[in-house]
């Protein structure tokens, strides 16, 4: 067992406990939080005058599967040879010895999903996975946990270059709408007697008709934003995540009243593309306050991972989130999202011992972090 006592505890869904203490089982579990002195003969963490935030969580990363350097040799995130590849799978291509990995560690970073890039309409399945592990296989939380698909320029940039279908948002609307007709249908002959041939991008498909999975879906324009929601919500009846939602902003009366979740950002970057010029740390404060569930991202590599808190930090003082807001933004929220709110993303009894220990504020760039947990066992000390 291990005992965190003497700090400042951000549970996110309790409030702040002041000199308070958190006792984490042998299990990995969260046995007890309190603002009392808590009594046991175990390893013991002492964060007088520090502060204690539950283990952060990127809604929306490549991690692992691009490299920071860039070069051909770790990009494995777009197949871009045919626009719909729903049966790529991220766990396929992540690399764990990828040093961004302990980067996200170094900052309390503990929880990422990662997959596909936008190169494709419908790109391939992500995942949620850890920071820190041997093999992917120890990494892995959940396998796939969405599908991603791609609207607006990035898909006509691809094939426009080669030619070919889709090189307008007609053709990224028709590409999207006739592969989930087809598995529609694929699905639903699945059902019957007569079972259809064996098709592994179909197959891909079938959890996201049986809302097992979400699209994932990057837009940045409101239009392109407005499309995807109207094809895969509204013709289709599915599951969807917004995910970059730079102009979302503009609609989010229409998102709350969906009850679509946009995961912003990333807001570090300077606009590469005529699609992000309005990029704004006031854009996840204005979602969360029309009622959105917003969580935010890096989009590692194009922001480094370990400044995932640092974007928050932006967001609650630039943007006008304020601290508890932006703080949800990067745990509870994402975890909520992610379908795993049950056992991370907040400090409560019972859940995943996911923790971090800082010197100062992790919204601040000259904070430190100091100590790390997860699932109940201390991995990085600096």
């Amino acid at each position: 067992m291990i005992l965190i006592e003497n700090g400042t505890i951000y549970t996110v869904t309790k409030g702040v406990i002041k000199n308070g203490s958190v006792l984490i089982g042998n299990d990995g579990k969260i046995k007890e939080v309190s603002d009392k002195k808590i009594k046991a003969n175990c390893e013991k963490i002492d964060a007088k005058g520090k502060l204690i935030f539950p283990g952060f969580i990127d809604a929306h990363t490549h991690l692992g599967l691009f490299a920071l350097e860039g070069g051909m040799e770790d990009a494995d995130g777009n197949e871009m040879t045919n626009p719909a590849t729903p049966a790529m799978r991220a766990i396929d291509a992540i690399n764990p010895q990828d040093p961004a990995f302990k980067d996200a560690v170094s900052a309390g970073v503990l929880l990422v999903f990662t997959g596909p890039g936008s190169g494709n309409v419908i790109g391939g399945q992500s995942v949620l996975t850890r920071t820190y592990g041997k093999t992917v296989e120890d990494m892995i939380v959940i396998n796939p946990v969405g599908v991603k698909c791609a609207f607006g320029e990035n898909p006509k940039r691809v094939y426009l270059s080669q030619h070919r279908l889709p090189s307008t948002r007609m053709g990224t609307a028709k590409v999207f709408r006739e592969t989930l007709a087809k598995a529609k249908e694929y699905a639903k002959a699945k059902k019957g007697k007569k079972k259809p041939p064996f098709n592994l991008d179909m197959e891909a498909l079938v959890p996201v008709f049986q809302h097992k999975l979400p699209l994932r879906i990057h837009s940045h324009r409101a239009d392109d934003i407005l499309t995807a929601v109207r094809i895969a919500k509204e013709e289709f009846g599915l599951d969807v995540v917004i995910e970059h939602g730079t102009d979302a902003a503009v609609i989010r009366d229409v998102l709350a009243k969906k009850k679509v979740p946009v995961i912003s950002g990333p807001l570090l970057d300077v606009s590469p593309k005529v699609e992000t010029r309005s990029s704004s740390f006031e854009t996840p404060a204005l979602l969360a306050k029309a009622g959105v569930l917003t969580a935010l991202m890096t989009d590692h590599p194009v922001m480094p991972i370990q400044y995932l808190p640092l974007e928050a930090g932006l967001v609650a003082y630039q943007g006008g989130a304020g601290e508890e807001e932006a703080l949800k933004m990067i745990t509870i929220n994402p975890a909520k999202i992610l379908g795993i709110d049950k056992e991370y993303g907040s400090i409560e009894k019972g859940k995943v011992a996911n923790l971090s220990v800082w010197n100062k504020h992790p919204f601040s760039s000259v904070a430190r972090c100091e100590t790390v947990v997860a699932e109940g066992k201390i991995i990085f000390k600096r």
